[in-house]
């Protein structure tokens, strides 16, 4: 299927230019792109373990490879084409993704679960099959799982470090349980099972994908924002944007812009929460909160580093503190800048109250636990998925 593509690629990219006419260099210059491309997809079609996994490695894998083309491009001057070189990154990178979900979707990850070694958990996880002896075949499994809290003998050690040697990942049941559900019990969640490695570098690159993102979406913004606010001008009237403090990075607060959408009301009223049928919404901000299109501002708080594209919905000071006080690890998703879309809105509706921002809770907890730069490319593509459906809005 990659050579059928490159193929179809390379005939529309040649076909003004005459049989034979083709420099060299750019003969060249493809079959590099083709050789890199071809790699990584073999990469994606190979790396074993969970979704998330696997979009990790070929990540990782699509960087090294491209980088190092890239580097020795530049040190070397050589020649290269923008056009080859924009196109086959994205193409390989949408390639892999379609590659890793067709696996799972015609045979998922294959897991088993160490029943010796899961005894204060139990054995039950859907779809896997139970190991009871050391001496098992490990090679069909992607996965093993077992409690890491449980005493290891020697024996299940040496059985252990044979299946790794394998090509199997071995796995925390609690690890694997909370990315099936895609949430953490709250309960269980402490400080420890943050991570401690990387984390410097991921931030930087993830503001440094902040700002290429505000600069890529900011003209498409400014004219549906513009569009916007003359449409709510016409139909309710000033102001056109509504501006609250909400609770950043830290705790520290800051003003979060977005373009009005209910009508004008008294204080108590303008900070309680939006319910479903909300009496408040006029129906041109029915149609800028499916679209989305009201959140476009905080493109702003983005830019200025309040905010994140990608992170835990920064609420309300008084929501934050009246759920602190029932959930006091609710000042945990502090820790990571909030975002205008994440893991928890792509997942569940927007929390009217205490047992909803419960609900909430465990998701963004999800998100401070396993936050790495495929799970936000998850995210960013079940966004796009639930603004196309308008789906999620109150």
């Amino acid at each position: 299927m990659l050579a059928a593509l490159w193929l179809v690629g390379g005939f529309v990219y040649f076909r003004d230019i005459p049989y034979g006419a083709v420099p060299i260099e750019e003969q060249i210059n493809l079959a590099v792109m083709a050789a890199l491309s071809s790699a990584t997809a073999i990469r994606a079609a190979t790396v074993r373990g969970s979704a998330e996994d696997k979009l990790n490695q070929v990540i990782i894998t699509g960087v090294v490879l491209f980088g190092t083309y890239a580097l020795i491009i530049l040190m070397g001057r050589y020649f290269f084409s923008r056009l080859v070189l924009s196109t086959a990154i994205p193409s390989t990178l949408l390639l892999s993704v379609l590659i890793i979900w067709l696996r799972h979707r015609s045979g998922g990850v294959s897991v088993a679960v160490i029943a010796p070694l899961v005894k204060a958990r139990g054995s039950k996880v859907d779809g896997a099959v139970v190991l009871h002896s050391p001496d098992s075949d490990f090679r069909p499994f992607d996965l093993l799982l077992v409690d890491l809290h449980e005493p290891v003998s020697g024996e299940w050690a040496r059985a252990l470090s044979r299946a790794m040697l394998s090509g199997c990942r071995v796995r925390h049941i609690q690890d694997h349980l909370e990315e099936l559900s895609g949430a953490v019990s709250i309960k269980d969640f402490e400080l420890e099972h943050l991570p401690s490695t990387n984390q410097e570098s991921y931030i930087e690159i993830k503001r440094l994908m902040d700002i290429v993102g505000v600069i890529v979406l900011t003209p498409l913004a400014l004219v549906l924002i513009a569009l916007a606010s003359l449409a709510i001008v016409v139909t309710s009237g000033w102001p056109v944007f509504f501006i609250q403090q909400r609770v950043g990075l830290g705790g520290r607060p800051f003003r979060m812009w977005k373009l009005r959408t209910m009508r004008p009301c008294a204080d108590e009223a303008k900070h309680a929460a939006a319910v479903p049928g909300d009496h408040r919404i006029t129906w041109i901000g029915g149609i800028l909160r499916r679209t989305r299109i009201d959140e476009l501002p905080q493109l702003w708080n983005v830019l200025k580093g309040e905010m994140s594209l990608i992170g835990p919905r920064p609420e309300a000071r008084a929501f934050h503190n009246d759920y602190t006080e029932i959930h006091p690890k609710f000042a945990y998703r502090c820790l990571v800048r909030p975002g205008i879309t994440g893991w928890a809105q792509v997942n569940v509706p927007p929390s009217a109250n205490a047992d909803e921002a419960l609900t909430k809770l465990r998701y963004d907890l999800y998100y401070v636990k396993r936050q790495s730069i495929g799970l936000d490319l998850r995210i960013a593509l079940r966004t796009v998925w639930t603004i196309t459906h308008g789906s999620g809005v109150r």
